[in-house]
């Protein structure tokens, strides 16, 4: 009975994993395409409602526009680990390499994103 027991976790585990990993593989290819054309509407409405009151569209546009000029086109995004629900990622970037945290909310939409020197 125990086997059977955490042969179902371990099933019911790689399904939340993979829809977790969906979520952010999806959000962080709409974010690399949206980045490099910048379409500052499309990633203003990648985020939380939370961080879009915070940030402001405004303040999106001066974050994307000052990153674009700053290190050029997003070329690679290699994940890294998870640590505290947040997902990092090395992002390659014309110009320069940096780590990225990322963390998206209940309904895939990001409540934290920044970029930082590895």
């Amino acid at each position: 009975m125990k086997h059977v027991f955490l042969l179902l976790i371990c099933f019911t585990t790689q399904s939340i994993l993979a829809q977790h990993s969906a979520a952010y593989e999806k959000i962080t290819k709409a974010f690399q395409q949206h980045f490099n054309a910048q379409n500052i509407d499309a990633v203003f409405e990648l985020y939380t409602s939370e961080m879009q009151e915070t940030m402001t569209k405004e303040g999106v546009s001066r974050f994307v526009k000052g990153c674009h000029d700053q290190f050029g086109n997003l070329k690679k995004l290699t994940f890294i680990e998870t640590t505290e629900g947040i997902n990092s990622y090395t992002t390659e970037f014309d110009k320069t390499s940096l780590v990225m945290e990322l963390q998206l909310s209940a309904d895939g939409k990001i409540s934290t994103i920044q970029f930082q020197e590895p």
